[in-house]
């Protein structure tokens, strides 16, 4: 089938409602849909209801920002019972550490001088149930004609290093594997390239990761080159792990579109998914 197991709804930092996540779907010839929104499953129903009625499949998902000290790990999450009480638990964990987080970033960005609030903040939230994402406060700090745009607010005030940037309240990806695994999930190591570790620290991770139920990498992305694509794949079958594919798509009108790269789920990966 082909698949796009790498899509962001405004659910989280994303601008595509589910309904149009299933309508590009559909449009590109994608057949099987993952709607992966940052820390929350949110939109899992609606987008599961939009794309059964365009004939698209579909799986939950979830992307956690699990971190190595200060380096961030995508961590994906698919085909969870989401009625799970660890993951229901680890959820609601993630939403309150999301607050402690945007507080205090905006206490850092008011220190240096930039007039945010939290409430600036919170109200770019598409849904007040899921969590205070970086973007929304880059949003909100775009607004108010801080940068001129809310990536350009994120580089300059928010990322690794800057004024505003906290990493506080984020879960390990080894904790992240294992919840996803005791939900009945299948956990995934998004796009590895972009990992800022080096490749000998990247694979004590996946090692890692693997004894706490990690089951795949995500070797086919859109930010990956063809080199990088091939590289993964090969340290996928090395480590006995499937191979998945997205295209992290946020926006309509940007860069990553649904359906790229191309990505045909096959074999095993489908019957975790139980197709």
């Amino acid at each position: 089938m082909r698949a796009d197991l790498h899509i962001h709804t405004h659910y989280s930092d994303g601008r595509l409602t589910p309904r149009e996540v299933a309508a590009f779907a559909a449009r590109a010839g994608v057949e099987l849909v993952s709607v992966t929104d940052h820390d929350t499953v949110c939109g899992a129903a609606e987008a599961e209801k939009c794309c059964k009625e365009r004939g698209v499949a579909f799986v939950n998902g979830i992307e956690v920002s699990a971190y190595v000290g200060d380096v961030k790990i995508h961590t994906l999450g698919y085909g969870m019972d989401l009625q799970n009480t660890m993951l229901k638990d680890f959820l609601s964990l993630l939403a309150a550490g999301s607050v402690k987080r945007a507080e205090e970033i905006i206490f850092r960005l008011n220190r240096a001088g930039i007039a945010l609030t939290f409430e600036d903040a919170a109200a770019e939230r598409y849904s007040a149930a899921t969590p205070l994402h970086a973007m929304h406060i880059a949003t909100a700090g775009a607004k108010k004609g801080c940068a001129s745009s809310p990536f350009a607010f994120y580089l300059k005030f928010l990322a690794y290093g800057a004024v505003g940037y906290s990493g506080i309240c984020r879960p390990s990806p080894e904790e992240t594997a294992e919840i996803i695994t005791s939900a009945g999930g299948l956990c995934v190591l998004a796009h590895p390239a972009r990992i800022a570790l080096d490749e000998k620290e990247k694979i004590a991770l996946i090692k890692r990761m693997r004894a706490c139920g990690l089951c795949g990498i995500e070797a086919v992305y859109s930010g990956h080159t063809a080199k990088e694509t091939a590289y993964y794949k090969e340290i996928a079958k090395e480590h006995g792990l499937l191979v998945t594919g997205g295209s992290d798509t946020h926006y309509a009108d940007g860069s990553r579109q649904i359906g790229r790269p191309y990505f045909s789920a096959e074999g095993a990966l489908l019957h975790k998914f139980g197709f």
